[in-house]
């Protein structure tokens, strides 16, 4: 399965058996052309050397076979001796010449007498050129000078040139020998490593694709067969992140259930063991049902169930359209906070909105229930904005990430006191929103909360029937099914 790449700038790939199919290639060439170059170059001192020896024991030998007939001033022997002589492979030029340098006989390309009277006092070899047909290259010639000898008395030298271009011609023939070899083993390399580096970067490619979806969020690939290397440790080591990573994702979803993902985040990126918290302006919400506790003994715990997921899960989505979360379900109670953990400077406008939204949706959805014959629930809904503790709450061993303070407690106790399908604020939230265009607002009584000792002023919130349309399609969009909202 080959998944495909999250968006990135492309980067031009090399792959790694080109790679090494280029490096093995380099290396036999480079090793190859080396050695042919050391080989021709030996192989050319050799028949240079043998070449030598070559010349140096024929002069001699025509020395030794010229002193009887120059001694009896035998000319035609000489001719016959040299041209035989002139005639063999690799010899061009051959002579007899007196003590005084006088050429006796003579046969081929033979040296400027000059020179030859000057090698035959050093008694070395020596290299001269000699022009050939018209449009060919002069020939180079290697001399070789003996002198005839008898008693201590020179009766003459004796001469031999080799044709020196054997040398040349065998070392390019070597080169040429060699270039071929190396070119087969080039080839055969390059194939080689082809193939050794396609086998090898296979695993490669795989890894490279298991990150690929890795990176997408895709933990379902494994590696089924392992190499006995260190690519098999990497693969196993592979196999072994992805199990940890869709375990992990496994946890992070589920605690995304119990817990708000907003929230989920901020608990995830500091420490879980820290406790207490920090102190900043919120708002919260507290969604209580009428009549709970009357209609929980009149049906099944089941059928109840179904019920309350049907109209905690509206208000879950209603919540999250107004940028706030559920805190916590209390029973029949739903808790929503705006501001927390992300400041929000919109969050108590935020929870007004959610709030009778809640209401208004719940009314839209009670009259559809009604017409099937279905049972249907009432909410009274406090809402308070202040100053509040956030952060996680609890025992080393269980904690809760949520909010506290007087002002939590004056929302749920808001709640309480609210009728049903009213949503109440108090004085600090209404004077945050009062000058909203799509809400109604209005005082309501001053009265004593439960568990307070003074009468605070409360307010009532709902929306105006001019606008409200307009303002839940913006809102909610198609969050939640037309026809529950339609009239």
């Amino acid at each position: 399965m080959v998944m495909q790449r999250p968006d990135r700038a492309i980067i031009k790939r090399f792959p790694i058996a080109h790679k090494l199919a280029l490096v093995f290639t380099l290396i036999i060439g480079a090793g190859m052309i080396i050695l042919g170059l050391v080989i021709a170059e030996d192989q050319a001192d050799l028949l240079e050397r043998q070449m030598m020896a070559s010349s140096d024991m024929a002069v001699k030998q025509l020395a030794q076979l010229a002193k009887e007939p120059v001694l009896a001033d035998d000319p035609l022997t000489l001719q016959v001796i040299v041209d035989n002589l002139h005639k063999q492979q690799g010899v061009v030029g051959a002579a007899v010449y007196t003590e005084e340098m006088q050429p006796i006989v003579q046969a081929g390309l033979l040296p400027d007498q000059a020179i030859i009277s000057k090698h035959t006092r050093t008694g070395k070899q020596f290299i001269y050129t000699k022009a050939q047909d018209i449009g060919n290259a002069p020939l180079v010639v290697v001399g070789s000078v003996s002198p005839m000898a008898v008693d201590g008395l020179t009766l003459g030298y004796a001469l031999i040139g080799f044709d020196r271009s054997i040398v040349e011609s065998a070392k390019q023939h070597t080169i040429k020998t060699v270039g071929l070899i190396t070119l087969f083993f080039v080839l055969v390399g390059s194939l080689a490593s082809i193939l050794v580096g396609s086998r090898l970067a296979r695993p490669i490619n795989q890894i490279i694709k298991i990150s690929s979806a890795i990176s997408q969020g895709d933990y379902a690939f494994r590696f089924d067969k392992l190499r006995n290397d260190e690519l098999g440790e990497l693969m196993q080591a592979m196999n072994e992140m992805t199990e940890g990573l869709a375990q992990k994702e496994h946890v992070e979803k589920t605690f995304s259930r119990y817990v708000a993902p907003i929230v989920a985040k901020e608990v995830l990126k500091k420490n879980p063991q820290a406790s207490g918290g920090r102190t900043l302006t919120a708002s919260v919400l507290f969604a209580d049902i009428v009549g709970f506790t009357t209609l929980s003994e009149s049906i099944p715990a089941d059928q109840l169930n179904s019920l309350l997921n049907v109209y905690f899960g509206y208000i879950a989505h209603i919540v999250d359209s107004c940028t706030g979360y559920i805190d916590k379900y209390i029973g029949d109670c739903v808790m929503a906070i705006f501001g927390v953990p992300k400041f929000d400077k919109r969050h108590t406008q935020n929870a007004v909105d959610c709030a009778v939204l809640i209401q208004y949706f719940v009314r839209e959805l009670n009259q559809q229930r009604l017409q099937q014959g279905k049972l249907i629930l009432q909410f009274h809904i406090g809402v308070n904005s202040g100053t509040m503790l956030a952060g996680n709450i609890g025992a080393a061993n269980r904690m809760d990430y949520t909010v506290m303070g007087k002002e939590v407690n004056t929302a749920s106790r808001l709640s309480g006191s609210a009728k049903a399908g009213e949503v109440l604020l108090s004085e600090a939230t209404y004077q945050a929103v009062k000058k909203a265009p799509h809400l109604q607002c209005q005082a309501e009584e001053m009265m004593v909360l439960r568990g307070t000792a003074l009468p605070v002023m409360t307010y009532t919130a709902r929306l105006r029937e001019t606008n409200d349309a307009n303002f839940i399609k913006a809102k909610l969009g198609s969050l939640l099914p037309k026809k529950e909202l339609a009239r």
